[in-house]
């Protein structure tokens, strides 16, 4: 397709509105995270939910009001709170990716319009031009050296040119040329909504903390699905009313399973991408939140991170005794007769003189620039001119030309070689046919907030390495005037010389990267991947596709290629990197909402089901009821657990889940549970085997407990005066939720089926109490033992 071809007319309106009303239209929505009714599956209809339900039917059916409010209330306005909540909060991020995104141009009445991804429809003629992503099948109608990527459709990682004819599939995105299409295949009949292969895309990766609370809710049901009816078995052996079998497996469901948790760490991440937002950050997928947290290396172009991204041509150099007069003119030739101007070809067009009315020869074929050539070319008939990188295009040239465009490198400046050859590059290689017309020379200014951003990142212990498809000494120049401390640097050739080994000490060690091509930058990315590095990738080119879907983290500029945006986990709205220091920061306190919730939770959950278990083992009765279990988790759980969510309290810093939050849960809940098997043991003996005496006692401890556990998690130790001053607004929290939990059962005693314990029964528990504070403190200090227990799953 030459630039001098007319425009396609495209459809009519009269046209556009007959195939609205025969129903070929693009019928797409865009859409983030889960859809509705998996929000709604996920919520109400899980295996947790009904077993539990099922449960409560029997509870109904035998008329036991107060388990059936008590017990219930909690599951069911966690399930009705949990999917009203992600419900509103997915409208709100779908309204914001709307706004996002980007309008299809598409040719109507003659005039090139753009108009929303659903209003395209069959037979509509669109424009396609390098970073495009089709939404619909089609047909090319014309082609000036079209060259598009099909790779998810396919798996071929090499780019298919395209001819007049040629199918175009949704899903695809143009590397290099550019093309016009006819939409063939619109709305569900179109490749991308079709094929399974593109669905998958779609699914969102885990984060760390999301496998961890998954992998605990599953190991809860399998132990939940084995021990339900081994419970029942055994209260039916005990020859126990089923009334009380049931409380009994009521109890164990709701203790085993930490449905709590579940809908606290969506809600967080959901919540943490609404706040993100005001940052002009757009989360595409709701678990980049946490990933954000989890990030250790950071990588990026130099080009609109650094930069302004707004090049413009300060010097053109002519070579072998050429005039700058000709030297301009050739160049214009060229930047006419491409089928499409990147930035830099749109910079060197603009820096050159009003052409005179001479028209341009005509094109025989271009070989598109692409960043493996990292050149492009146009043939005429009598000659063909070149442009692309010195080190390419002056192979075979005089070392003086090549020395002089390394000089200006070095000095922060982006060089170009220009050359013609007398006949077309034989299969894709100059093999040093050039011969060299001039050198231009581009500055793109550094960005002036730039210092301040990435010392931002250096405070947040993030590391920096800039990768980049310019030379070297350019690249190194602008890094260092950014305030980047170059150690060691590497260029595309050096690496792709490394075995694996060197490879990957060579992406720890390095800073900077030049020359590199995109599955260079890829194999990059996956080197620091395997040494353990959680790796964002900010890239808005078509050639940062592979990196940003090898990285952990893929962010994209919103003024990039559309592909590089399809594939990102987060977009910047901006097109500037500063916004991300405080997304990140942002990241990691809902990371810490996250790690409070589930330390609260769990260790609740631990001792509850280890007591459980230690019950069993001495056949004494079910040590607690549905009504004063649920009342008391209530107070001392799920409202703090809730107070932490909404970002009302912080807890104090946790560096890492196993440390901070798992082993917490170990200790805390193993000590816990043994002292509540003891308590509960002497309270059911001493109180004449009075079982609603003995789970009294056992329910008032359970609220201290909470309360202890809530005081740790805030930085809060009984044994530390100094923390319960300095932390006095949770130490005073704590104890009136405490005191407001526990007092209830006192007014309400025979709905609680609750008894005020004897004297002797309250010094047992205050020593209890103070025993369990001293324990957990000591060997949350001195993990010796636990560290044992790590060293037996060691390889």
């Amino acid at each position: 397709m030459a630039s001098s071809s007319p425009a396609p007319t495209g459809l009519t309106q009269a046209e556009v509105a007959e195939r609205i009303r025969r129903g070929e239209t693009n019928a797409f929505k865009a859409r983030v995270g889960r859809s509705y009714w998996q929000i709604i599956r996920d919520n109400v209809f899980n295996l947790f939910n009904l077993v539990f339900f099922a449960l409560m039917v029997v509870v109904i059916a035998l008329q036991d009001w107060s388990t059936a409010v008590f017990a219930g209330f909690s599951v069911v306005s966690n399930s009705i709170l949990g999917t009203f909540q992600e419900i509103a909060a997915k409208r709100k991020l779908d309204q914001l990716a709307a706004l996002a995104a980007k309008d299809i141009p598409v040719y109507r009445d003659g005039q090139l319009t753009a108009v929303p991804i659903h209003a395209l429809v069959k037979d509509d003629v669109i424009p396609i031009e390098p970073g495009d992503r089709l939404v619909v099948d089609g047909r090319v109608l014309a082609s000036d050296s079209l060259e598009m990527d099909e790779s998810q459709l396919t798996g071929e990682s090499d780019a298919v040119f395209k001819e007049v004819g040629s199918p175009v599939s949704s899903g695809s995105f143009c590397v290099a040329g550019r093309g016009v299409m006819v939409a063939t295949q619109v709305g569900r009949n179109s490749t991308i909504n079709q094929l399974s292969t593109i669905a998958k895309a779609y699914k969102n990766v885990r984060t760390p903390t999301q496998r961890r609370i998954s992998a605990i809710v599953e190991v809860a049901l399998i132990a939940m699905l084995i021990i339900l009816p081994m419970l029942a078995l055994a209260g039916y052996l005990h020859g126990l009313p089923l009334l009380e079998i049931v409380r009994s497996m009521v109890v164990f469901v709701t203790s085993i399973v930490p449905q709590g948790l579940v809908l606290v760490a969506i809600l967080s991440l959901t919540i943490g991408a609404i706040s993100i937002s005001r940052f002009q950050t757009l989360i595409q997928r709701v678990n980049a939140v946490e990933s954000m947290a989890n990030v250790t290396v950071l990588c990026f172009d130099k080009t609109g991170t650094l930069t302004r991204n707004q090049l413009r041509v300060s010097q053109i150099i002519p070579l072998n005794g050429r005039s700058l007069a000709q030297i301009q003119a050739d160049l214009r030739t060229y930047t006419t007769s491409v089928g499409h101007l990147n930035r830099t070809a749109a910079a060197i067009a603009e820096a050159l003189p009003t052409p005179n009315g001479e028209r341009p020869p005509a094109k025989l074929r271009e070989i598109p620039f692409n960043s493996n050539r990292k050149w492009g070319a146009v043939v005429f008939a009598d000659r063909t001119f070149i442009l692309g990188a010195p080190e390419r295009v002056l192979e075979g040239a005089a070392q003086a030309d090549a020395d002089q465009a390394r000089t200006l490198a070095a000095e922060g400046l982006r060089v170009l070689a220009f050359a013609r050859a007398g006949q077309p590059p034989s299969d894709g290689h100059l093999n040093g046919t050039a011969e060299p017309m001039a050198l231009i020379v581009l500055n793109d200014q550094i960005r002036s907030d730039i210092h301040e951003t990435l010392n931002a990142f250096r405070q947040q212990n993030v590391a920096l390495k800039v990768i980049s498809g310019d030379n070297l000494e350019t690249v190194r120049a602008i890094a260092s005037a950014s305030g980047i401390l170059i150690r060691h640097a590497y260029t595309g050739d050096q690496l792709e010389a490394m075995s694996d080994p060197e490879l990957e000490n060579a992406a720890m060690n390095g800073d900077l990267f030049a020359r590199i091509e995109p599955d260079t930058k890829r194999r990059i990315i996956a080197a620091l991947k395997r040494r353990g590095e959680y790796v964002a990738m900010v890239g808005d080119g078509v050639n940062d596709v592979p990196a940003l879907k090898e990285a952990h983290l893929a962010i994209a500029m919103n003024d990039g290629a559309q592909i590089a945006k399809d594939v990102a986990e987060i977009v910047l709205l901006n097109n500037a990197m500063s916004t991300l220091p405080r997304a990140f920061e942002e990241g990691k306190s809902i990371t810490q909402t996250i790690y409070g919730t589930t330390k609260l939770f769990l260790v609740k959950n631990f001792y509850s089901i280890v007591l459980i278990l230690f019950v069993g083992f001495m056949t004494l009765p079910f040590p607690t009821s549905p009504v004063q279990i649920s009342w008391i988790t209530f107070g001392t759980v799920n409202i703090p657990a809730t107070l932490i969510a909404f970002k009302l309290i912080r807890p104090k810093f946790m560096a890492t889940f196993r440390r901070d939050v798992l082993e917490y849960v170990i200790i805390g809940g193993t000590i816990s549970a043994v002292h509540l098997a003891l308590l509960y043991t002497i309270a059911y003996f001493g109180a004449g085997q009075d079982l609603n005496a003995a789970r009294s006692t056992l329910t008032l401890f359970i609220g201290l407990l909470g309360t202890l556990i809530f005081w740790n998690l805030h930085g809060v130790e009984l044994f530390e005066p100094r923390s319960l001053i300095r932390e006095w607004r949770i130490t005073v929290l704590g104890l009136a939720l405490a005191v407001l939990t526990m007092i209830v059962p006192f007014l309400l005693p025979d709905f609680f089926q609750f008894v005020n314990p004897p004297p002797l029964l309250w010094l047992l528990m205050a020593a209890m109490f103070l025993l369990t504070a001293v324990m957990i403190h000591i060997f949350t200090r001195n993990r010796h033992l636990i560290q044992q227990m790590w060293e037996l799953f060691k390889p």
